[in-house]
């Protein structure tokens, strides 16, 4: 496993001592900080101040993982970031703080320093391991032409890789051994343009600068509703929902988008209407995701669980429903299996299957987590609350 240097270990070590609970409020906690992925763990949780503004040193993010008791089993810590998410592979997960992005397996843990004050999207690919997380990072020089996103690229087994590309990164996708993506300048969306031009970029794993695979135009308010791209099966393609206030109801009045599969190797697209039966616009993140040939993703008001055929125009089809919803709740999706964090009450944590809403664990009661939610800041600016949560699921058994 690849690690940093020396000093900078020494110093990131000292920046993730867990000695302390998130809050002032809430009693200390006493778990181990995470050298590896404790053997026992089955899931992992974050946690970070439930509003911005983040601008504070005192704040943190944690990430805590538990075993199939609801025991906590271990913990990192960094500074608080807006917006936090994490995201699983077998047996490892990753995750950013406001100074670092941290990647943690069964055998070890990467760390890259970092400067941040929000995450704008994390993707990743669940049988390689490897992510994207990009940052709502701001100008160079203080000029709107010069805006850009940061991002990382992180694996299990590599050291993690920063880049940055010119512009909004409005999705993004990690597909296999190829990460993706879509950007506009800042200039443009800002802009009363009616139509403005976006950007199909690779970034290069090894690095080196993206490399532009396209360009279009679409109308300035056409936008992807997932931060995060699906892949197909060959990683030749991308799969988003895309909607406009403008493009966003069918001929009867209800609301209607429209599926946009985009080529990786030229930008080219296609388009097919789907209607969203009584359904809004709105998914989860890190819920769109590719089975077979349906995309399902997790309806971000009402917890239904929704599917579209990829290859026609087609009605949105409820498949289930998270049994507990709306704020106070994240879900995420890793493969099939959704993992659900409900922290109203007494937290507990259950799994599902995405395709057909069986239970498949829980729910587990995490009784040590009630005195962090909703507990007030360090800095007294805001409350903590849950801001992400994915399953570790075991290992593919090997041929």
């Amino acid at each position: 496993m690849v690690r940093p240097s020396a000093p900078a270990l020494v110093a990131l070590t000292a920046m993730v001592i867990a000695t302390s609970a998130c809050g002032r409020d809430s009693a200390p906690i006493t778990a181990a900080e995470m050298a590896s992925v404790p053997g026992e763990a089955i899931a992992v949780l974050t946690v970070g101040p439930s509003q911005p503004p983040i601008m504070t040193k005192i704040d943190h993010t944690s990430a805590f993982a538990i075993d199939s008791n609801g025991n906590l089993v271990g913990k990192l810590q960094g500074g608080a970031i807006d917006s936090a998410r994490i995201v699983s592979w077998n047996r490892g997960f990753t995750f950013a703080t406001a100074d670092s992005v941290m990647t943690v397996g069964p055998s070890g843990r990467t760390m890259l320093a970092n400067n941040q004050d929000a995450v704008e999207g994390i993707a990743h690919d669940v049988a390689s391991g490897r992510s994207l997380i990009w940052f709502n990072t701001g100008t160079r020089g203080g000029t709107a032409a010069q805006y850009r996103h940061d991002y990382v690229l992180t694996s299990p087994d590599a050291a993690p890789l920063p880049g940055s590309v010119p512009g909004i990164m409005l999705s993004a996708a990690h597909c296999g051994e190829r990460a993706f993506g879509v950007v506009v300048t800042f200039d443009d969306l800002t802009s009363d343009q009616s139509m403005i031009k976006h950007r199909l970029f690779e970034l290069p794993i090894n690095g080196g600068e993206p490399v532009l695979r396209g360009e279009w135009q679409w109308p300035n308010m056409f936008r992807s509703e997932s931060r995060t791209s699906t892949c197909s099966a060959d990683g030749s393609a991308l799969f988003n929902l895309y909607g406009s206030a403008d493009a966003s109801y069918d001929r009867t009045g209800g609301l209607g988008l429209e599926l946009v599969q985009l080529d990786t190797g030229t930008g080219a697209r296609i388009q097919s209407h789907v209607g969203m039966a009584g359904h809004s616009a709105r998914s989860r993140p890190n819920t769109l995701t590719r089975s077979g040939d349906r995309l399902y993703w997790i309806n971000g008001d009402d917890g239904a669980v929704l599917s579209i055929p990829l290859n026609q125009p087609s009605e949105a089809r409820k498949e289930w429903e998270l049994p507990a919803k709306g704020f106070g709740h994240q879900a995420t999706v890793t493969g099939t299996t959704v993992a659900h964090i409900d922290s109203h009450n007494t937290p507990a944590y259950t799994e599902y299957d995405l395709i057909t809403g069986k239970k498949m664990r829980g729910p587990i009661d995490l009784p040590w987590l009630k005195p962090i939610v909703d507990s007030q800041t360090e800095s007294g600016k805001t409350t903590y609350a849950v801001t992400g949560v994915a399953c570790l699921p075991a290992p593919s058994p090997q041929p």
